[in-house]
């Protein structure tokens, strides 16, 4: 079986393969202050209370934003498997045509969900991948990754906020039924969610109209866990939360053989 682990800034995913089929997933909180004994650990018991046999695990690949977090990821892997996993770096196999001034920069959490999104849809591609660094991506009808935009996520809105005034509190996260807050707290749920939605649709739109792009063979890709967040009427969005998972799964299948 594989394990596929894709680490984001603000949450870690999980997922089990069998051959080609996803077994289970399960996701924790990045936490880049968790020492290894505690990751392994829960990661150990999440597997015992899905009745996966960490013995039937024989390869591990990773995705990997969180720098810290790397040579944790590589001590766990080899403590529960007996070997080093793949991580997404140069010199792995992506299959993915990246058209960018230097394609080692662009962020492995990007690439996945790339080379998942031009397996599954065609024509053109433009990925939304909405968490605390969100990020938005342009594929080409020709498959080709041509770059994207990177902005903060609504919970790092909300942080600088809160940081920058001396009495706005911490407010849910959530989508409202209408732009008008009549509180404070609503306010600042209201100001926080439209200037998130309108700047990822206004970024959208830029991309639809400086690559002349036309709706019915544009994909719109929404990923991430501020993702429900963005309902964008003038777009017909495809929610897909499982296409870092199964980027790592299909990179994995190019490089198999260099496990070791």
């Amino acid at each position: 079986m594989l394990l596929a682990i894709d680490i984001d800034n603000r949450t870690t995913d999980f997922a089990v393969f069998s051959q080609d089929d996803l077994i289970d997933k399960f996701s924790i909180t990045t936490d880049k202050n968790r020492s290894v004994v505690e990751i392994k650990l829960t990661i150990k018991l999440i597997l015992m209370d899905k009745n996966i046999e960490l013995s039937d695990i024989n390869e591990i690949i990773i995705s990997n934003v969180v720098p810290e977090l790397s040579s944790s990821y590589e001590i766990i892997s080899r403590e529960l498997i007996g070997k080093k996993p793949i991580f997404i770096s140069a010199g792995v196999k992506t299959g993915l045509n990246i058209k960018c001034e230097s394609p080692r920069e662009v962020g492995s959490d990007r690439i996945i969900k790339a080379v998942a999104a031009t397996r599954i849809y065609t024509e053109n591609i433009i990925i939304v991948s909405a968490s605390s660094i969100t990020t938005i991506d342009y594929i080409n009808a020709k498959k080709e990754f041509l770059g994207g935009l990177i902005l903060p996520g609504i919970n790092l809105l909300q942080d600088s906020l809160v940081r920058g005034s001396a009495k706005l509190p911490h407010v849910e996260l959530k989508r409202p039924d209408d732009v008008i807050g009549k509180n404070t707290e609503k306010a600042i749920q209201r100001g926080l969610y439209y200037g998130y939605k309108k700047a990822v649709l206004g970024i959208i739109d830029e991309i639809v109209e400086s690559y002349s792009l036309a709706k019915e063979n544009t994909n719109i890709l929404i990923t991430g866990p501020y993702g429900h967040l963005l309902k964008l009427c003038k777009y017909d969005l495809i929610r897909d939360d499982d296409l870092g998972i199964y980027g790592l799964k299909i990179i994995y299948d190019l490089n198999k053989n260099k496990a070791s």
